[in-house]
């Protein structure tokens, strides 16, 4: 992908991409290396498919490296990423743990960590930090999931390579263990790109062509969930607030888009037990794609959409849908209330029948649901664009290693 910031320029104020450009003089010629566990799937991997061409276009020199591993890893971390944000029935045994050291070590020998500053993403390839070489390099642990109430055995192993970092970047301030100390701590929220196809611009005839395609009728109501297929997105919560909609509003139409991210082996099965929960269910389209401008054309297309969540890292499925002037119904739950003010953007709810009565207002008040979608992108507009995060990453990068 080729970028410039000057191509936001009419998006974001022109006095930002100036700043923007006076914080990377500070840094110019740094190198900094993103090592991940996937090109595609997932709000990180989009986010470095921006970030890093955008700052190459500033004059660092970044790269973007990602891990290898075998689906019995992935597995493992997998198991990390649900332990973490709270599920405290996983036992990690001996064999998990090898499993995890092993690749980790196998990747440290094929990724050249030769750089200013090397920004780690999630658990899957913190155990990097255990090859870092000396020298005057910076390591940083970025932490794109819930840590606020994870599995203490989990936590308690992944802290002895966290500890081991320069510095650690979390997306809420909640996030932040209260036993992490003696490293840097940086908050800053993701972000998403409005110029990729997931966000640009499109034609009401264009979004009516994408959506016939699956069978969606442009006439007719339809409200929906963006997620991963994931047991935190609580698809299952969607289709039952949905079922009672439906006696309310017959032409009403249900879409559950979602896709499964590389480093994801449970997607398959989530996805499965969503086809069975809306089987022989009148009006419902369960999407499994990957697929930008289908993203786009549905989030357009909604009267709001659902982000019923029951842990979650930060949520830009919910930042995406706002900006596309679609108001959000959403738990409170991780990053969602930073995005959707209750009653400005969208409406937090507390249980089902609060979702239920939200969602029948907005649908029975669309002029309400075009005030609130248009709170909602002025919110995202000054607080979750790319260039905000950019600009973030900056600052640290000047912090770290500024001369």
């Amino acid at each position: 992908m080729t970028r410039r910031i000057e191509d936001y320029i009419g998006i974001v104020d022109r006095d930002e991409i100036e700043y923007i450009k006076e914080l990377a003089e500070n840094v110019k010629g740094a190198r900094v290396l993103h090592i991940n566990s996937t090109k595609k799937g997932g709000g990180v991997a989009e986010i470095l498919r921006s970030v890093v061409p955008l700052a190459n276009s500033l004059g660092l020199k970044v790269r973007w490296e990602v891990i290898s591993g075998d689906r019995e890893f992935f597995e493992v971390t997998k198991s990390f990423h649900n332990a973490l944000q709270g599920n405290k029935g996983l036992k990690l045994g001996g064999d998990m743990i090898r499993k995890y050291l092993e690749t980790n070590e196998i990747n440290a020998g094929k990724i050249d960590t030769d750089a200013d500053v090397i920004v780690i993403h999630d658990p899957q390839p913190a155990a990097l930090i255990s090859y870092k070489n000396k020298g005057s390099s910076k390591w940083v642990w970025r932490c794109h999931i819930d840590l606020s109430d994870p599995n203490e055995q989990f936590w308690s192993f992944l802290r002895g390579f966290v500890t081991m970092y320069d510095a650690a970047i979390f997306s809420h301030g909640v996030y932040v263990p209260r036993d992490l100390r003696g490293i840097k701590i940086y908050i800053s929220h993701p972000s998403i790109d409005p110029l990729t196809d997931k966000n640009k611009p499109l034609s009401q005839t264009e979004i009516e062509r994408i959506i016939s395609k699956y069978g969606i009728d442009p006439e007719k109501p339809l409200v929906g969930q963006v997620a991963r297929f994931d047991p935190w997105k609580d698809h299952q919560s969607v289709v039952r607030v949905y079922k009672a909609l439906k006696q309310k509003v017959e032409n009403l139409q249900l879409v559950l888009l979602g896709s499964f991210a590389d480093d994801d082996p449970e997607g398959e099965r989530i996805y499965k037990e969503v086809l069975k929960e809306t089987e022989g269910l009148s009006d419902v389209y369960v999407i499994n794609e990957h697929n930008d401008l289908l993203v786009n054309a549905i989030q357009r297309s909604m009267v709001f959409a659902f982000q019923l969540s029951i842990r979650e890292g930060f949520g830009l499925t919910v930042s995406e849908a706002l900006w596309k002037y679609t108001p959000v119904i959403g738990r409170r739950a991780g990053g969602i209330p930073l995005q959707v003010i209750d009653g400005v953007t969208g409406y937090l709810v507390n249980n089902m029948e609060e979702a239920y009565e939200r969602a029948l207002m907005l649908i029975k008040k669309p002029w309400l649901a075009r005030m609130l979608g248009a709170n909602g992108h002025q919110h995202v507009k000054r607080n979750f664009l790319i260039t905000r995060d950019l600009r973030d990453y900056l600052r640290i990068h000047i912090d770290l290693v500024a001369r």
